[in-house]
């Protein structure tokens, strides 16, 4: 949670990062879900966001520069290079909170928040949306196969794809959240008492490696501000 906090405040922050040191944190906050998808072996997962990210932040970077060799009309390439590079700031951030849910589960997120001595109140929701979007993939993950049996896919009849695959989900999506809502309360995670588990919590020295190099991220950045200022 402190990393995608101080990734997507740090990196969608307007000022505070203009020195050689803030743009070299820049850059180590931006390469940090690669550094830890890979410290959790989903070397896939982390090369397909330096991809992701590469053609987000650079081929808006090509463009701009062919236009003005070219002497075209800037307009379309300058929407396209802000569009892009807005998305490349936020993508760094959210490809945290997925790297959350791909190595968390609910059990574990809840036995962390409750060693906090967090409130229900956020634990609860929380703990929801870690088996919603999974679920919701799941789901999707069928729909698209069922679809694919029957003939229908996005190349052939893209209107066939969106009646036939999204308005299911949608339907899904309600009745998941529903299951979910019951589930908790089955589970009894709102009566109060404080739940066994089996997982193992601990704090290690990567986690405070972790802390100590987010800590000095925004100590620079606010040390940025304040020369600035």
């Amino acid at each position: 949670m402190l990393v995608v906090l101080v990734v997507s405040w740090i990196l969608l922050s307007p000022s505070g990062t203009e020195t050689s040191i803030g743009a070299g944190m820049r850059w180590f906050l931006i390469a940090l879900p690669c550094i830890l998808f890979m410290a959790s072996g989903l070397v896939v997962a982390g090369l397909r966001y330096v991809v992701s990210y590469a053609i987000m932040a650079g081929v808006p970077q090509l463009v701009w520069r062919f236009a003005q060799s070219g002497n075209w009309d800037h307009g379309v390439p300058g929407i396209l290079l802000a569009w892009l590079g807005g998305l490349s700031l936020i993508l760094p951030g959210t490809t945290c909170c997925w790297y959350t849910l791909r190595t968390t589960s609910a059990s574990e997120f809840i036995a962390a928040m409750q060693r906090m001595r967090c409130p229900d109140a956020l634990t609860i929701p929380a703990a929801i949306i870690f088996r919603f979007f999974p679920t919701i993939g799941e789901e999707y993950r069928d729909i698209k196969t069922a679809m694919r049996m029957r003939g229908i896919s996005g190349l052939r009849n893209p209107v066939a794809m969106l009646e036939y695959r999204f308005v299911p989900l949608l339907v899904s999506v309600v009745s998941i959240g529903n299951e979910l809502s019951m589930s908790a309360v089955t589970r009894a995670l709102g009566s109060g008492r404080r739940r066994t588990t089996i997982c193992t919590i601990g704090f290690r020295a990567a986690d405070g490696v972790l802390i100590g190099l987010l800590s000095a991220c925004l100590v620079i950045m606010i040390m940025g501000r304040t020369s600035v200022a």
